[in-house]
């Protein structure tokens, strides 16, 4: 006679990892569906649809991970695991609620951009929640292997466990865990701090000025701005080096064919920054659609301009 071998309590690591990716592919869909029946809608949002995207996978996840569902998402369901307490109780909505929203801020979080004076008062609490929150979430996932419970999970007292497995003794939590949880929160908190002065030093003040001068104009609503390089090797010894400015506005409308107002970009570019005339190439990409974080949507148009050129119109 076979001795049945008895099912582990907690569940390991490539479980919760295959039942989270059935359940993004699930979410990704709904946005899929939004953004078919409501783009303009999504598209008004602008960076702040990624709040949507939180509120609708936290529905999701705080319902389907309570006692509400059996503490099963139907990814959980397929892969045969559950959210419980110590006791290997399902947990309630509001405990399930908390989890997620710990779970799922630093993500959605990260993206929406905010204006400079609300950034000034909110730089702090965000980088501790984004990096701190972030880089805590993904260190306990990898590391604390005896009860494999991750920030949020540790902060409502939940375990991620096989569904036909009876509850089992789990050992405490390392306490070195801590120590490095808690490191990491504090370096994000003074995270805000370097960066501040980084903006204060060129080349990255400069780039702000760039951004502050094209959200001037109604139809952009953010910008990106970065100075690079492109390596291309003609033959297996040499190369040439292209070196560029590129910007990539993401615009309020559909305006991606207007080369008009890409050339005005471009020579925005060039009056605040006059090291651009340095580079062989000005790039403005053109971007129009919608990110709500369960799912994406964007149409581009890209411009080349050469600085020389547009150093005769300044």
């Amino acid at each position: 006679m076979t001795e049945q071998k008895e099912t582990k309590w907690i569940s390991g690591a490539w479980r919760r990892i295959g039942a989270l990716v059935v359940d993004v592919v699930l979410l990704g869909m709904v946005g899929y569906v939004l953004g078919l029946a409501f783009w303009e809608l999504l598209v008004d949002l602008g960076s702040w649809g990624r709040l949507l995207g939180f509120v609708i996978a936290l529905l999701y996840f705080g319902l389907m991970n309570s006692s509400f569902a059996n503490g099963q998402t139907l990814g959980k369901r397929l892969l045969g695991i559950r959210v419980v307490d110590a006791e290997n109780n399902t947990i309630g909505l509001p405990r399930s609620f908390a989890r997620y929203a710990v779970l799922g801020l630093p993500f959605f979080l990260n993206g929406i951009h905010i204006g400079a004076a609300a950034l000034s008062y909110l730089i702090i609490p965000l980088s501790v929640v984004l990096f701190g929150g972030a880089l805590s979430i993904i260190y306990l996932f990898v590391f604390n292997r005896v009860t494999r419970q991750s920030l949020h999970d540790l902060a409502v007292g939940s375990y991620v466990v096989h569904a036909d497995a009876q509850k089992q003794a789990v050992g405490p939590v390392w306490k070195v865990h801590y120590v490095v949880v808690a490191v990491l929160f504090l370096s994000a908190a003074l995270v805000p701090t370097y960066a501040m002065k980084l903006t204060d030093d060129s080349p990255f003040k400069e780039m702000l000025a760039i951004h502050e001068a094209l959200v001037k104009n109604p139809l952009v609503r953010f910008a990106n701005v970065t100075v690079g390089s492109t390596v291309q090797h003609t033959t297996s010894e040499d190369s040439t080096t292209t070196n560029h400015v590129t910007v990539e506005v993401f615009v309020t409308e559909d305006v991606l064919d207007d080369a008009a107002l890409a050339r005005e970009i471009a020579l925005q570019v060039m009056a605040v920054y006059p090291e651009a005339m340095n580079n062989d190439s000005v790039q403005v990409g053109l971007r129009y659609g919608y990110d709500i974080g369960i799912w994406s949507s964007w149409r581009s148009q890209f411009y080349t301009y050469a600085p020389q050129e547009l150093g005769a119109d300044l």
